[in-house]
């Protein structure tokens, strides 16, 4: 169990056995206007019996496709939409069940109907059970302009089901990876020392994915409580994300956002170190960390030149200015928000990173 102080209050984070168990219990604690399932279409083919508990008359399920195009917000408007229809009113709890996508579109929608109802998470990806189930963020993409849209917005409570990852496609684990590293480098040598160790054993034995999730919840905790609305030491934890999300852009989502997450740290700890913030070397240390998770999707930014890349990155939400923020690294534990020149610095550097790690100019 972990408990998350946020702003609104406390909320929980409880391991339960079944997704049927963490939907009833969601339904439990529901508020007076009774709970409405927002869920992945996924989930609910895999698990159809967990959401015949939601056909009374005071519950109602919506099931929709889970896709970056559905993160939209033009296509959050009829699910709006459908909820009302549905019954939903200010005093419903709306229970999210699915991966980082649902998460985004339910906490969004929590956030601003009637100006803020209660939103419960079932989290149904490793991504999601390790990073933003807590939190409290939601982002919108719109058009092709990724997470530009966005609110806080914590829930009432977060249900860990470690069974739905039994079923996850391998890269759906290597998603999640990226992000459960990101967070032990951004917590320091010690934190990275202990993952190296549950790394190795999860590779052993196929076990161990709920630790690394509870050690990942856990660091991130220290984060947000100290600074819920991203202000100032939580933008720590987009390293990596500013080159992670310009990959997935000009890829048109070719690349999985955990899996670009961790290209994202390759090009930041490259970028550092041509930058003389990072000791050499410390790109090719932290390349045979991440390399196991990101491969072969280098190979997929062969589908974007390094003008879409660039593009992208200077249309990143964190930019002010003229500037290019990115967060960079001194070493594990040692990082640091550094605006760079736009037209200078940063498509040399991304020239050179793509000369390092062979992919073509496709000017």
């Amino acid at each position: 169990m972990l408990e998350v102080v946020s702003s609104s209050g406390r909320y929980r984070v409880d391991a339960v056995d079944t997704v049927a168990e963490a939907i009833a219990a969601a339904l439990e604690s529901s508020s007076a206007g009774g709970g409405f399932v927002l869920a992945d279409a996924t989930v609910v083919s895999l698990h159809p019996d967990a959401f015949g508990q939601v056909a009374d008359s005071s519950s109602r399920l919506l099931v929709i496709e889970a896709s970056e195009e559905a993160k939209s917000y033009a296509a959050i408007e009829p699910i709006i939409e459908a909820l009302i229809q549905a019954g939903i009113k200010r005093n419903s709890t709306l229970i999210v069940v699915g991966g980082g996508v649902l998460q985004d579109i339910g906490c969004f929608i929590a956030s601003v109907l009637f100006r803020g109802i209660a939103w419960s998470l079932v989290p149904s990806t490793l991504l999601a059970q390790c990073d933003s189930c807590i939190g409290s963020k939601s982002s919108i993409n719109v058009g092709r302009f990724k997470n530009q849209l966005g609110t806080f917005h914590a829930p009432k409570q977060v249900y860990l089901v470690f069974d739905l990852l039994r079923t996850l496609p391998h890269d759906e684990i290597r998603s999640g990876m990226g992000e459960i590293i990101k967070l032990h480098l951004v917590a320091g040598e010690n934190e990275l020392a202990r993952l190296k160790t549950h790394l190795a054993h999860y590779a052993a034995t196929g076990e161990g994915l709920d630790q690394l999730v509870w050690d990942a919840l856990r660091i991130k905790k220290g984060f947000i409580e100290q600074d819920e609305f991203d202000t100032g030491r939580r933008n720590l934890l987009n390293y990596g994300h500013t080159f992670g999300h310009a990959y997935e852009s000009a890829t048109q989502y070719g690349i999985p956002h955990g899996i670009a997450v961790s290209l994202g740290i390759s090009t930041a700890t490259f970028f550092s170190e041509q930058l003389s913030l990072a000791p050499a070397g410390a790109a090719d240390a932290i390349d045979e960390l991440l390399k196991p998770w990101y491969q072969p999707y280098e190979r997929v930014l062969h589908q974007a030149d390094r003008q879409a890349v660039f593009a992208a990155m200077k249309l990143d939400k964190k930019n002010t200015g003229a500037s290019v923020t990115c967060i960079l690294t001194r070493g594990p534990g040692q990082m640091e928000k550094v605006p760079l020149d736009a037209n200078a610095q940063v498509f040399e550097l991304l020239s050179k990173y793509y000369e390092r790690i062979s992919i073509p100019n496709n000017l």
